[in-house]
């Protein structure tokens, strides 16, 4: 009689129902394997992680930034196409402004701009509009009878009270609001016409906003303007975004190395996780499993390590962008003063990100292993091979891979770094050959048998220790171009600030102060020389250019030059950019034009221009003053005699200046290195996080490669090798041949940072700067290496050697 009592079904044997005998079978199988060899596996697992997380936290990161632009559009995309400002020695009037609106400019508005002094000694800028619909929409914030201040700039002034209201130098109480921090930043905003009533010795305008406007509306403003008012674009935000593109061109090479690189990192401990499984399998073919049924426990085993690698490379993402995302906001705040929290919102589009990534990465890794594991010919490959590594191969393809970076086309930033790319590969394929070839040569600077031994132990470990050195070099030369890069950079923008800050002392002045300053400057005798900077605007063929006339050999000695002719006729001086663009070089002509005027000059020099983002002219020709029209002075540089000085206090008080119209340089330049220092802190901290993950693959190898040869060592330590011996021979073994890595790295890296400072720069953004070599970066990034290396290397190793029995 058939028992009653119901069956109690286990998780086990739900899974036994839902699954073939024979699946069963190699799926238990394959769990034993996880269990035998536990650190291996999580090894590997965590090795996709990286993965994943490198390249993830990247897109995360430029995607925040984005975010971010999108955010402040207001301050990427100008709403201001151009500015309408008076000449020297005249003023803007209320007359000009009707005149203006009356012809159909309705698009223009009037702005008033002015400093004061407060009470406490610093100094507020006020900027006056017409407030009219704001107050309407936001009532709350903007007044017509009140100063609107955003809250930080009330905080750092000083301003804080109950009654809401400061006190100028001069005594007169100011009623303020606070307002929401925008576009108007470190200002203090107000209506035009309680400007006018608070400050009656202010002039009518300082300038107008003219909305952006076509070509056509462009010319017909321009013929209507009186003659003492110019026309002229202003240097919009948005044209920073080359820099910020620069930056995010590094990041995404940066992060493509580093999935690169942990994807070395997968495949070697692929290989030495799975380097039975060859045994296993055939062992189970001749149990009689059928080939579909081992495919398929292969993709099942497959969608785990997805899985997996998805999870923990989103937990790692997450780590490392709460981390660098700080940077980056700093980053932005330098380049486009704009705020960045340091927080993000995670999307579910990131999710999706990681999957694809942890699938490419899973099935790039375990390629090999996957057609390898699911052949009817797997019995053939089961045996031992040999670990004997044939440099034919490797020679083979990196000529090929060399022949193929000669050859490939270079007329674009991107062809450029595919072309340098197949450069740092072929070094890849020729970094065994180099090394067999570098241990050949040093086994016979030594005489010892240990020496010797210890040289050719480690030359019939090239091809066992071949991946994991590669991700090392991999890491270490992206890490040392990038370094040269950001010191190219640095020494070049220095460069560029003593150039252009040559001068001891610059004043800035209002239309009406030059005449002033200039009799006084006359009367100093401490003063060797000064020089009256300018700057107008006109055309090349359709570009238009800023153009500078210089009369003093100061003035010239102010550029930087890339190339020159050293003859004494004169010429015209263009920046790099514009030389790029038009493809002008020493010796040729250009035209200049300015409505009906013309002035052509030959091309004398190429200077570097890394403060300013369009394209210029500097002519040597001081009767150019009175061919073109529209001049606008920046400001008088001056040049003290040795050993004499006055003081920014002195010439403030005896000009009647504002302090801010007076500069000294010398403060300047360190304001703008500090800033730079900081702006490219986010490009050095992934080249760090680049090692770091290196140092833990080769960690992972040295684990899982010394355990996988304990019969060696076994054998080494009967002949005579103590522990500590042993432990140093291993490790002596490894840093040679990482010691071999640095020394191929240092050059790739000079070639490659060359072609990014010389030719992708030009290609992407149309200005570059001469490569600066200095030991710093290389020794710098070689000892992080090493420094992050040997702990790595010397916990498996010391771990392995200090059991008694080394004996398998």
């Amino acid at each position: 009689m058939a028992s009653l009592t119901p069956k109690i079904t286990t998780p086990v044997a739900k899974i036994k129902k839902w699954f073939k005998p024979d699946l069963y079978l190699v799926l238990k199988t394959q769990v034993a394997e996880y269990k035998n060899k536990p650190l291996l596996h999580l090894a590997f697992i965590l090795s996709l992680a990286i993965a994943t997380s490198t390249l993830l936290s990247v897109l995360v990161l430029n995607h925040a930034s984005r975010q971010q632009y999108q955010q402040a559009n207001s301050g990427l995309n100008n709403p201001v196409g151009f500015h309408i400002i008076a000449q020297q020695g005249s003023k803007l009037t209320k007359q000009d402004f009707s005149s203006l609106r009356k012809k159909g400019f309705t698009q223009i508005t009037p702005v008033l701009s002015f400093r004061k002094k407060l009470t406490n000694g610093e100094y507020i800028t006020f900027t006056a509009i017409d407030l009219l619909a704001l107050s309407l929409i936001k009532a709350e914030h903007f007044n017509s009878q009140r100063v609107s201040l955003p809250e930080d700039y009330v905080r750092s002034l000083l301003l804080f009270n109950q009654d809401k209201q400061f006190s100028l130098a001069d005594n007169r109480v100011i009623p303020f609001s606070i307002r929401p921090a925008g576009q108007w930043q470190d200002q203090a905003l107000l209506d035009i016409t309680l400007a006018w009533k608070l400050f009656p010795e202010e002039g009518d305008f300082s300038y107008l906003l003219v909305a952006p406007l076509s070509q056509q509306s462009k010319k017909t403003l321009e013929s209507v303007l009186p003659g003492h008012l110019t026309l002229y674009e202003p240097w919009s935000v948005e044209e920073r975004q080359g820099f910020a593109d620069a930056l995010h061109l590094n990041l995404n090479a940066l992060a493509i190395l580093g999935f690169i690189v942990s994807l070395f990192i997968a495949f070697q401990a692929a290989n030495q996780a799975w380097r039975k499984r060859a045994q296993l399998t055939a062992q189970l073919r001749l149990l009689g499993v059928q080939l579909v049924t081992i495919k398929m426990a292969l993709i099942i085993e497959a969608l785990f390590l997805i899985m997996m690698a998805t999870v923990l490379g989103i937990l790692l993402a997450i780590g490392l962008v709460s981390i660098l995302l700080p940077l980056l906001g700093l980053t932005l705040k330098q380049l486009y003063s704009l705020n960045s929290s340091g927080h993000f919102n995670w999307q579910w589009s990131y999710n999706l990100w990681a999957f694809l990534i942890s699938s490419l990465a899973v099935l790039l890794a375990l390629m090999k292993q996957f057609k390898l594991l699911s052949s009817k010919y797997i019995a053939r490959s089961a045996r031992l091979q040999s670990e004997q590594f044939s440099a034919r191969k490797n020679v083979i393809a990196t000529l090929l891979l060399f022949a193929l970076f000669i050859f490939w086309p270079n007329n674009n930033w991107l062809q450029l770094m595919i072309k340098y790319a197949l450069l740092l590969i072929a070094s890849i394929a020729f970094l065994p050959v180099f090394l067999q070839l570098t241990l050949f040569s040093g086994a016979n600077l030594g005489k010892s048998f240990r020496f010797k031994f210890l040289i050719k132990d480690a030359y019939q470990q090239i091809k066992r220790r071949y991946l994991p050195l590669a991700a090392f070099y991999l890491a270490l030369t992206a890490s040392i171009a990038a370094a040269l890069l950001v010191n190219s950079f640095e020494n070049a923008f220095v460069r560029y600030l003593d150039q252009q800050l040559n001068a001891d002392i610059f004043i800035r002045h209002k239309a009406w102060q030059k005449e002033t300053i200039e009799d006084w400057l006359g009367t100093q005798s401490a003063l060797k020389e000064y020089t009256l900077f300018q700057h107008s605007w006109a055309k090349i063929e359709t570009e238009s250019v800023k153009l500078v006339n210089h009369q003093s050999l100061r003035q010239l000695e102010s550029l930087l030059l890339k190339s020159s002719d050293h003859s004494d006729a004169q010429g015209c001086y263009v920046n790099e950019q514009l030389a790029l663009k038009k493809k002008l070089s020493i010796g040729g002509k250009i035209k200049i034009t300015q409505g009906k005027q013309v002035y052509q000059c030959n091309i004398k020099g190429v200077y570097y221009e890394y403060g300013y983002p369009g394209y210029s002219v500097t002519v040597n020709n001081a009767p150019l003053t009175t061919h073109f029209s529209g001049w606008v002075d920046t400001g008088f540089g001056l040049f003290f005699e040795s050993g004499q000085l006055i003081s920014k206090q002195e010439i403030v008080t005896a000009l009647n200046l504002d302090p801010q119209q007076v500069y000294q340089p010398q403060q300047i330049k360190i304001l703008a290195l500090e800033i730079f220092s900081q702006t490219f802190i986010l490009i050095q901290a992934m080249t760090a996080v680049l090692l770091l993950v290196a140092c833990f693959g080769l960690f992972l190898s040295a684990q899982s490669l010394e355990l996988a040869r304990k019969n060696d060592l076994y054998i080494l330590y009967s002949l005579g090798y103590d522990k500590k011996v042993l432990f140093t021979h291993m490790l002596v073994q490894w840093l040679v041949l990482v010691l071999c890595a640095i020394i191929l790295s240092w050059p790739i890296a000079t070639l490659l940072a060359n072609a990014l400072v010389t030719e992708v720069l030009p290609a992407s953004f149309g200005w570059s700067m001469p490569l600066m070599i200095n030991i710093a970066p290389f020794v710098v990034s070689s000892l992080l290496g090493l420094l992050l290396l040997i702990p790595a290397l010397s916990i498996p190793l010391l771990k392995l050697n200090v059991r008694k029995n080394l004996c398998p």
